[in-house]
């Protein structure tokens, strides 16, 4: 199933790209941070011509833009200008907004809009700003969709608008302080500390494919986590790697991490 979805992303990707190549702008629907991995690999030949945005500089789920040929050798300044227009189009931000009558997870903001009928790729980062408002990122089209039928998240009233963001809009994202000490920056070892478990319960989450670091399912517990990683471990939540490189007097690693909360 994994190989089968990659295909079908790199054929539709190879669609785009060509439309690119006869004179476009054209976008990929929001795609995960694998999938961006995957497409930035296979285009690496054409950097200067293939960008992400998601709404705002922390976005997580992000649309692949690819570009003529001809934009990479125009005045940054109007290259700018042509790119606005496709993101005027393509990256709306809306707010969700319920009534307070009760408190609203990302879960209950998701599942409001998967009950449309609407596939999870139309929607970009869905950013939960406070229990009773969330901010999701969508075309233009979906936008006025949206407004017209998403009255409800769970059981709560809610009204849908376009917004415009401050520039430093992060999504809202909180974090929990990690920390401990590892016997060695092995993935095992890490994922045990941070989700406090055995060694051996660790490894058993790996062998279930229940772990994925730098978005990329992680077979091999024995690999070493550098500083920066990011780990999701299903059932557990997923994590940041702040730091692994400092010793103990003992010589353990001191492991600093946050985890998305």
């Amino acid at each position: 199933m994994k190989e089968q979805n990659e295909a079908q992303l790199l054929a539709r990707a190879a669609d785009l790209f060509e439309r690119a190549e006869a004179g476009e702008i054209v976008y990929t629907p929001f795609l995960t941070p694998r999938e961006q991995k995957i497409l930035q690999v296979k285009y690496a030949f054409a950097r200067e011509r293939v960008l992400c945005a998601g709404g705002y500089v922390a976005a997580e789920r992000r649309r692949m833009y690819m570009l003529p040929e001809y934009m990479a050798e125009l005045d940054p300044n109007v290259r700018d200008e042509l790119l606005a227009e496709s993101f005027t189009a393509s990256l709306l931000a809306l707010s969700v907004r319920g009534s307070g009558y009760r408190e609203l997870s990302h879960r209950d903001f998701l599942g409001a809009v998967l009950n449309l009928g609407i596939e999870r790729d139309a929607i970009g980062d869905i950013c939960v700003i406070s229990p009773h408002e969330a901010i999701l990122f969508c075309d233009r089209v979906m936008a006025s969709f949206l407004q017209e039928h998403l009255v409800r998240v769970a059981n709560d009233a809610v009204g849908v608008c376009e917004i415009s963001l401050a520039p430093d809009f992060d999504g809202g994202r909180k974090f929990e302080p990690c920390s401990d000490t590892v016997a060695s920056p092995r993935a095992d070892a890490v994922v045990a500390a941070l989700c406090n478990l055995s060694r051996e319960r660790a490894q058993a989450l790996f062998a279930r494919a229940m772990v994925e670091i730098d978005y990329e399912p992680a077979e091999k517990y024995d690999r070493e986590v550098s500083e920066g990683a990011i780990i999701t471990v299903r059932g557990y939540g997923k994590f940041i790697v702040r730091s692994l490189s400092d010793k103990t007097k003992k010589g353990r690693f001191r492991l600093l991490a946050d985890r998305y909360v």
